[in-house]
């Protein structure tokens, strides 16, 4: 591309043929030789027309559009170490609402390609311009854009400063109740759950707007587009404390979960694995009532045996939050669905991630000590299921942690009679392993009987609640 010099005697209209000219040539739809735009020295012309003639709105636009462009890919930083961003921010308060637009739709680039160049806009007093735009649209494209770039400020790790952001949060939330489009909605709605992932406080601010009983309101209609965002909104607010997470089950979140966990998105059924999770994590009321609707507690065992990994991770967790922070009865409820089965065989992952195993070993010694206390013979299900074969091989773990679970449990419910003859060895077992001085006649040793003598409530360990 020849390098093209606009003396200062070349004329408005040439100036603007010329701009026009780059734009529509970075506007191709697949490889835009943005690097030849740049070589060409065009992009310090580009940002000062941007404030040379305020009154040349064609102008201000067409270079506008030029320089979202070239920020849409990976020359974004270029953009920015020009000094664009300023004069940018500037132009969200210029009268002409198409040149508002394309300044956001730039800003929303920028905004969106790291969190230090998020910080930077948010440094340079981006977000109350933009609210104005939010809050007085002065039409529908306009509105999809600004709330583009507000969620594009709210979101990536680390989180900004929920002093920086909070501004968003009432505007955001009152977009849900607006007659305004569903990509508006979204945006809105995955707004809320960036500024809603974190502390106590954060959740308790987003809480504050209202938004719960819009966004149950969302959960109404399972093939949505909104559904992911909610469900992650949602899920946030129940890794909260236990009255955030209560209020969300007020809300008439459990109604819907069942559905969802076997949805036929993998998406859904995750995040809705996920949320499980944390009410299980919460009071064992909490859990009372999460197991009170029909099919949870089996879409959760299904997930957890038949789910791709991200979503059997997740089932993992909310059925070992059952076990560690619920009572025995929900334990003996757990294991008349054969939930055992599932934390059983996730010992046999011994690729999987380090906390999930450690959480699936408290469970099974919880299950153990249940078992025990109420003279059920749980460890014989947990053997149906190879549960001590794959306790044997998790003492070969690299984790201390894992191995030190591991040997524990076993000492404490496979290790044997304490008054064998400690120079006996342990008996094989037709799989060709050791027996942990389990009889080969369990059966006849030990009947099983779920159903009679609940154990009374009130063992609680508390498995924290998690975030994604």
């Amino acid at each position: 591309m020849k390098r093209i010099l606009l003396s200062p005697h070349s004329s408005q209209e040439e100036i603007l043929e010329a701009t026009r000219g780059f734009r529509r040539i970075l506007s191709v739809e697949s490889n835009p030789p943005v690097q030849e735009v740049l070589d060409a020295g065009v992009l310090g012309i580009f940002i000062h027309n941007l404030t040379a003639n305020l009154t040349a709105s064609d102008l201000i636009f067409e270079s506008a559009w030029a320089l979202t462009n070239i920020a849409s890919t990976s020359e974004t930083a270029t953009v920015v170490e020009a000094g664009a961003v300023p004069s940018l921010i500037q132009l969200l308060q210029y009268h002409q609402a198409d040149v508002r637009d394309q300044a956001s739709w730039c800003l929303g680039n920028i905004a969106g390609d790291n969190v230090e160049f998020r910080d930077i806009l948010l440094n340079q007093g981006i977000l109350p311009p933009l609210l104005l735009n939010m809050n007085q649209p002065a039409n529908m494209t306009l509105l999809g854009n600004v709330t583009w770039t507000v969620a594009n400020l709210c979101r990536g790790k680390p989180s900004p400063s929920i002093a920086s952001v909070s501004p968003a949060m009432q505007p955001l939330a009152d977009l849900l109740t607006h007659d305004v489009s569903v990509d508006v909605l979204l945006d809105a709605v995955w707004g809320l759950s960036y500024l809603s992932d974190g502390d106590e406080y954060n959740i308790g601010r987003v809480m504050k707007t209202g938004v719960v009983s819009k966004l149950m309101e969302f959960m109404e209609n399972k093939s949505s587009p909104l559904l992911t965002p909610t469900i992650r909104c949602l899920g946030n607010f129940v890794t909260g404390n236990d009255e955030q997470t209560q209020a969300v089950i007020d809300a008439g979140i459990l109604k819907h979960l069942s559905s969802l966990l076997e949805s036929p998105k993998k998406a859904i059924r995750k995040e809705s694995c996920w949320l499980a999770s944390n009410i299980a994590a919460g009071t064992q009321k909490q859990i009372s009532l999460l197991l009170s609707q029909s099919g949870i507690m089996q879409h959760l065992i299904d997930n957890a045996i038949q789910g791709s990994w991200d979503i059997k991770k997740e089932a993992l967790w909310a059925l070992s939050n059952i076990c560690t922070t619920g009572t025995d009865i929900h334990i003996q409820a757990l294991i008349q669905s054969e939930g055992l089965r599932p934390l059983a065989e996730a010992l046999s992952l011994t690729n999987a991630d380090t906390g999930v195993l450690l959480a699936c070993l408290d469970a099974v010694e919880r299950v153990m000590e249940v078992g025990e206390r109420n003279g059920h013979d749980y460890c014989r299900i947990f053997d149906e299921y190879n549960g001590i074969d794959y306790l044997e091989n998790l003492q070969e773990h690299p984790s201390d942690d894992v191995y030190k679970k591991t040997v524990k449990i076993i000492e404490a419910y496979f290790g044997g009679d304490d008054e064998e003859d400690e120079n006996l060895a342990p008996a094989m077992t037709d799989s060709g392993t050791f027996g942990f001085g389990i009889a080969s006649s369990s059966k006849d040793l030990f009947p099983v009987d779920v159903s009679s003598n609940p154990a009374p409530m009130g063992f609680q360990f508390g498995m924290s609640n998690r975030a994604f």
